[in-house]
C-alpha cells in the first residue's frame, strides 16, 4: 500500500480508530504538533492510539469528509471535516471540528505531524 493509500484509509475507511492499523502505521518516535482551540498539544504515538480508543467507545460512526489531499515526496498533507454520530443520538451527523493536517513519512511509516483544528 503507499503513502498516499495509507493515508486515504486512515480517512475514508475509519483508520483513526483503527487501534492495529494505527500502531502499524506510525513510527515509534512520532510526535504530532496540534494546534486547536485548546492551544498547542504534542501528541506520541501511545497518546494517539488512546485517542482512537476514546473515538471508538464515543462515537458510533466517525465520518472523514476529505475535500484535499496533496502527495509531495514524504509529505502528505490533508484537508477534511470531521463529522460523527454520538452514542446518545446515533442518527444526528455532527461535525466535530475542521482539519489540516501536514504528515511526514520516513519509509512506510508516519514519523511527524503538523495539524490546525477548528470547532464547530
Amino acid at each position: 500500500m503507499t503513502n498516499k493509500a495509507k493515508i486515504e484509509f486512515l480517512y475514508k475507511e475509519d483508520g483513526i480508530r483503527n487501534v492495529d492499523f494505527l500502531s502499524d502505521l506510525l513510527h515509534d518516535d512520532f510526535i504530532l504538533d496540534w494546534d486547536s482551540s485548546q492551544g498547542n498539544v504534542k501528541m506520541y504515538k501511545s497518546d494517539i492510539i488512546n485517542l482512537a480508543k476514546e473515538l471508538k467507545n464515543n462515537y458510533v460512526d466517525s465520518i472523514m469528509e476529505i475535500s484535499h489531499i496533496i502527495e509531495e515526496k514524504n509529505t502528505i498533507v490533508v484537508k477534511y471535516n470531521h463529522k460523527a454520530t454520538t452514542i446518545e443520538n446515533p442518527k444526528e451527523i455532527v461535525l466535530i471540528a475542521k482539519f489540516v493536517v501536514i504528515w511526514e513519512f520516513e519509509g512506510d511509516k508516519i514519523k511527524k505531524g503538523y495539524q490546525i483544528s477548528k470547532p464547530n
